[in-house]
C-alpha cells in the first residue's frame, strides 16, 4: 500500500484548525466577547487538507503502479474513520439516555443512522427547517455533518478522477483551477439562495477541497508558484487563518467570498512553506504537532461532550467549561490510543473481518434507532408527570381543513365565520402556544375566532423583516403575509384582537435578522402607531412579555428530580425551580415601560407576570405547579401554562363582549 511523505507541519495546520472548532463550540469569553467568533471556519481547512492528501495519494499510486486500488483506498478510508466513530457513537447513547428528553432523544437516534451512512449533513439540513427545532449546540452527533461531506468526497472523487485522468493528464492544472471557479460560484448562488442548504451542502464545500487538489497537482507537477517573497506567503496564510477567527461570525454569509481568506491562508501554508522557516518551526512545535495526531478524535469527541452537558437544563459556567476541556482531552487520548491507532495498522488481509464486525455494529446501531422510534424516545426513563409536557406539539395542536394553523402566510385559520365579531389572535410562537386553550373556550360562543400565529412574527404590519446572511426575507413573516393580516382585520371592524410575543427580542438589535421600514420610523414607534390605527375601530388586547427562565425548564426537572423517587409532588413541592423576578424585569423592562406609556379606552392589558410571579414577598417566578410544569422549554409555554394564561385571555374577551356571566 502506498504511503505519503510525512509533513508534519500539516499536523501543525490541523492542530489550529481543531483549536479553533473546539474553542468556537466552547464558547469562551473575555470581557463580552467571543474568543474566536470564526473558530469554525478550521472545518474548511480540514477540507482543504483531505482534499490535498486523497489527491496526492491517488496520483502518486497511478503514477508509481500505473494503476489505482479502488479495495486498498477504500479500506484506509473506512479504517480511519469508522472504527473511533463506531465507539463514541455507541458511548454517547449512555450519556443521551440520562441527559435527552424523549423527543431529544429520538432526533438523536434518528441522527445515529445518518452519521453511520455518512449523510448527516442533509439529515441536520431538514431538521432544521422544522420550528423550533433544538438548539444546534444542543445535538451531539451534530458535527458529523462534515465528516458526511469528506467521505461523500472520498467515495465519489475517485470513480470522477480515475475517469477523467487520462484524457485531461497534461491539463490537470487547468482543469482544476476551473473546476474551482465553476464550484465557487455554484456556492455563492446556492448560499445566497437558502443560507442554510449553502452551509451543509457538499456541492457548496467541494471548491474547498478541491483547493487541495490542486494544491496536490502542484507538487506533483513540481509546478510551484514563484514568489519574490515566498519566505513571507506561509506567515501571510497563517495571519489570515487567525484574522478569520478573530474577525468573522456565525452571523457571516458562510461560505461564501469571504470563505476565500482562510482557505487562501491553507493554500498559502501547504504550498509556500519550507522546512526551518518561521512558520515550519512553529506549526512543528511538540504541541501543535501531537494536537494535530489527536485531532480526529478531539474533533469527534468534544461536541458529545459539550453537547450532553448543555442538555442538562442549565448554563456552562467557566468551570464547568475548563473542567469539560479536560475530559475531551482524557477521552479523545483513550481513543486515539486505543481505537484510532490500533485500527490504522490494520492490514488489508483482515479487511473482511473488519467489515463484518462493522456491519454487526452498524446493524445493531440501527436497530436500537428503530427501537427509539417506536418507544417514542424510550420516554419510560422519565417521570410519568414530565411524559406529557415532552409529548407536546402546542405549534400543531390548531389545524382545520388545510392542516397545520401555524406558520402561514396566507388562508389563515377562520373558525365560526358565520358570526360577525371576531376575535384575532396575531403574535409568534409564544402566543401559538396559547392558541387551542383560547379556542376550546370560545368556540361555543358566537365568535368568530381567527388565528394568525408564525413563528419570530410579531405584529408589525409596516416591516420587512430580512436575514442579515443573505438579505432574503424572513420565510414566515413577509411583507405581504403583514397585508394579508391587516385586510382580514379591515374587513372585520369591531373586533377583539389579541396581540402577543416575544417583544424584547423583536425590539432589539439582532445579529440574525433586521427590520426595513419605509416610513424610516424605528420599530416601537411604528407599533405604537399601526396600534393606534387598529384600536379605532377595534378593541385590543395586549399582552405582556410572558416570564422566561434561564434554562430549560423541563431538562431541569428531568435531571434534578430523582429518578427513583415515586412522590414528585412532593418532592418539586419541597424544592421550587424558581427564577428569579429580577430576571424578569431586567429582561423585559424597556417593553414593559414601553407598553405602560400607551393609553387608548379600547385598550386592555393582560400581565403574565401576575399569574406566573410573587412579585411582592418571594421576588421569584415559578416554573412548575407542584409536577403540573408551566414551560415546555425555557421560555414557550406548557400546555399547563398556556391553560392558566388563556383563562385570563378569555376572562377578559368575555368582559369586553359582555358575555360574562353574573
Amino acid at each position: 500500500m502506498l504511503k505519503l511523505n510525512y509533513r508534519k507541519e500539516l499536523d501543525g495546520l490541523r492542530a489550529i484548525a481543531i483549536i479553533g472548532v473546539i474553542i468556537y463550540h466552547i464558547e469562551v469569553f473575555v470581557n463580552g466577547n467571543k474568543v474566536f467568533p470564526g473558530g469554525f471556519l478550521g472545518v474548511d481547512i480540514f477540507f482543504v487538507i483531505s482534499g490535498y492528501l486523497i489527491t496526492l495519494l491517488i496520483i502518486k499510486e497511478i503514477m508509481s503502479t500505473n494503476s489505482f486500488s479502488f479495495k486498498n483506498f477504500y479500506f484506509r478510508r473506512a479504517k480511519r474513520i469508522l472504527p473511533a466513530l463506531i465507539v463514541m457513537i455507541f458511548i454517547s447513547i449512555f450519556f443521551a439516555w440520562i441527559y435527552l428528553t424523549p423527543k431529544n432523544f429520538l432526533q438523536y437516534s434518528n441522527s445515529i443512522t445518518s452519521s453511520l451512512f455518512f449523510y448527516s449533513n442533509y439529515f441536520f439540513y431538514f431538521q432544521d427547517l422544522f420550528y423550533n427545532s433544538e438548539d444546534s449546540l444542543l445535538k451531539p452527533l451534530l458535527h458529523t455533518w462534515s465528516l458526511a461531506v469528506e467521505e461523500q468526497f472520498y467515495i465519489f472523487f475517485p470513480i470522477f478522477f480515475l475517469t477523467i485522468y487520462g484524457i485531461i493528464k497534461k491539463k490537470l492544472i487547468i482543469f482544476f483551477t476551473t473546476l474551482i471557479f465553476v464550484c465557487f460560484v455554484g456556492a455563492i448562488f446556492i448560499t445566497y439562495s437558502n443560507s442554510t442548504l449553502g452551509f451543509y451542502s457538499n456541492f457548496s464545500r467541494l471548491w474547498e477541497v478541491l483547493f487541495g487538489s490542486l494544491l496536490a497537482v502542484l507538487e506533483v507537477k513540481n509546478k510551484k508558484i514563484n514568489f519574490k517573497y515566498d519566505w513571507f506567503l506561509p506567515v501571510l496564510g497563517f495571519l489570515l487563518i487567525i484574522f478569520s477567527y478573530i474577525y468573522f461570525d456565525k452571523y457571516m454569509i458562510h461560505p461564501s467570498h469571504l470563505t476565500l481568506i482562510p482557505i487562501l491562508g491553507t493554500f498559502m501554508i501547504i504550498h509556500f512553506i519550507k522546512v526551518n522557516d518561521l512558520t515550519y518551526n512553529f506549526l512543528t512545535i511538540k504541541f501543535f504537532s501531537k494536537i494535530g495526531l489527536w485531532s480526529y478524535s478531539l474533533y469527534l469527541w468534544h461536541y458529545p461532550i459539550f453537547a450532553f452537558a448543555r442538555n442538562r437544563g442549565k448554563d456552562l459556567s467557566e468551570y464547568d467549561k475548563i473542567e469539560l476541556l479536560g475530559f475531551t482531552f482524557f477521552v479523545s487520548l483513550i481513543s486515539y490510543y486505543l481505537v484510532e491507532k490500533p485500527f490504522r495498522k490494520l492490514s488489508l488481509k483482515k479487511s473482511k473481518i473488519f467489515y463484518t464486525v462493522v456491519l454487526l455494529l452498524s446493524i445493531l446501531l440501527i436497530s436500537f434507532s428503530y427501537k427509539s422510534k417506536n418507544n417514542n424516545g424510550f420516554e419510560d426513563r422519565i417521570h410519568v408527570f414530565l411524559k406529557n409536557t415532552t409529548r407536546e406539539n402546542l405549534w400543531e395542536k390548531m389545524t382545520d381543513q388545510q392542516g397545520v394553523c401555524f406558520e402561514r402566510n396566507s388562508n389563515f385559520c377562520s373558525f365560526n365565520s358565520i358570526n360577525k365579531r371576531s376575535v384575532f389572535l396575531i403574535g409568534d410562537s409564544h402566543v401559538e402556544v396559547l392558541n387551542h386553550s383560547i379556542y376550546s373556550r370560545i368556540k361555543s360562543y358566537p365568535l368568530n375566532y381567527v388565528s394568525a400565529n408564525r413563528g419570530g412574527c410579531i405584529y408589525l404590519p409596516n416591516f420587512e423583516k430580512r436575514y442579515i446572511k443573505d438579505n432574503n426575507e424572513y420565510h414566515n413573516c413577509t411583507l405581504e403575509s403583514k397585508k394579508n393580516i391587516d385586510r382580514l382585520i379591515g374587513d372585520k371592524k369591531d373586533s377583539i384582537i389579541i396581540i402577543g410575543g416575544d417583544f424584547q427580542a423583536h425590539f432589539s438589535d439582532t445579529l440574525e435578522w433586521k427590520y426595513i421600514s419605509k416610513n424610516n420610523k424605528n420599530i416601537m414607534d411604528s407599533f405604537k402607531d399601526s396600534l393606534n390605527e387598529i384600536l379605532e375601530n377595534n378593541k385590543v388586547i395586549l399582552v405582556y412579555p410572558i416570564p422566561a427562565a434561564k434554562f430549560d425548564v423541563v431538562k431541569k426537572i428531568m435531571n434534578e428530580v430523582p429518578k427513583n423517587n415515586f412522590k414528585a409532588t412532593e418532592y418539586l413541592n419541597k424544592n421550587k425551580i424558581t427564577t428569579d423576578y429580577s430576571y424578569y424585569l431586567k429582561r423585559n423592562k424597556r417593553v414593559v415601560n414601553f407598553f405602560e406609556n400607551i393609553k387608548h379606552p379600547n385598550l386592555y392589558k393582560i400581565y403574565p407576570d401576575q399569574i406566573f410571579c410573587d412579585k411582592i414577598v418571594q421576588k421569584k417566578c415559578f416554573t412548575h405547579e407542584g409536577k403540573n410544569i408551566f414551560y415546555s422549554d425555557k421560555h414557550h409555554l406548557s400546555f399547563f401554562g398556556a391553560e392558566k394564561l388563556a383563562k385570563k385571555i378569555f376572562n377578559q374577551i368575555l368582559e369586553i363582549n359582555n358575555l360574562a356571566k353574573n
